[in-house]
């Protein structure tokens, strides 16, 4: 198990990006490396209310560069949200778009893991939106505030 999953405190995003890579470099699936060199790719897998936080002051701008340009971003659309302006109006994304895979939604929902966090520190159910086992990790771990990444 990668070293971020055992920690007890807010870990920065391109530390568990690092941390996943090398864990599974140094495990089982080095021999798969070997044989089939570049089949691994390890990818921030987001929603695009997170990639629109990239554009805001939530971000250092230089650890933003190294998620989208050394691992890169699966990004799910959401509804009402301009991904295409989002990736044009923004410097960093613009220059690495080329490591960034939208994904539409055939069926848009809007359930997304901010919303779900909020939900859950209002006291609200969230019964039907995740697994039981999602919902009881993220209340034993207290995932239910947002922190920034500053």
């Amino acid at each position: 198990m990668p070293l971020h999953a055992k920690q007890s405190t807010y870990q920065r995003t391109l530390t568990v990006l690092c941390s996943v890579k090398n864990y599974l470099c140094e495990n089982t699936l080095l021999t798969l490396l070997l044989l089939f060199p570049g089949s691994l790719k390890v990818m921030l897998v987001c929603g695009s209310d997170l990639l629109e936080s990239f554009r805001k002051s939530f971000w250092i701008p230089e650890q933003v560069q190294a998620i989208v340009r050394d691992f890169g971003v699966a990004c799910i659309r959401r509804e009402a949200q301009d991904v295409e302006k989002m990736l044009s109006d923004d410097p960093i994304l613009r220059e690495n778009k080329n490591n960034i895979m939208i994904v539409d939604q055939f069926i848009p929902n809007q359930i997304s893991s901010t919303r779900i966090r909020d939900c859950i520190s209002r006291g609200l159910s969230v019964k039907y939106l995740t697994a039981d086992e999602v919902i009881a990790y993220i209340q034993k771990y207290h995932l239910n505030t947002l922190e920034p990444e500053n």
